[in-house]
């Protein structure tokens, strides 16, 4: 049989959300959920702070060895650069205080007549 021949999409929608922040854990600053195309997960990327500025770092697990393999990861340049883009931009959003919206203004209500 002939092998199946998958095209990759020409640019897969990349969304991310950070599930959680650290002031004081060192370099890692947070962790973030990514969803592919609206159809795959990817959870425990993390946010750190390293020598170059702001890195993201994918799933890993820890060998017996002592050192740290990637879970899954990206295998071309530029869809690292997409992922890595879209939760940098999550967690600089993440980092605003949130501006309080204010409460609508309420109408009086009417005195009751008696």
């Amino acid at each position: 049989g002939r092998p199946i021949l998958l095209q990759e999409a020409a640019h897969m929608k990349v969304s991310a959300k950070i599930t959680a922040q650290f002031e004081d854990e060192g370099r890692l600053k947070a962790i973030a959920t990514v969803c592919l195309d609206g159809k795959f997960l990817i959870t425990g990327i993390r946010v750190a702070d390293c020598e170059k500025g702001l890195a993201v770092f994918m799933p890993s697990r820890k060998l017996k060895t002592g050192d740290y393999k990637d879970i899954c990861f990206p295998i071309t340049p530029e869809f690292h650069k997409q992922i890595k883009d879209t939760v940098l931009s999550a967690y600089e959003k993440a980092k605003q205080p949130e501006e309080e919206t204010p409460l609508p203004e309420r109408e009086p209500e009417a005195e009751p007549q008696g």
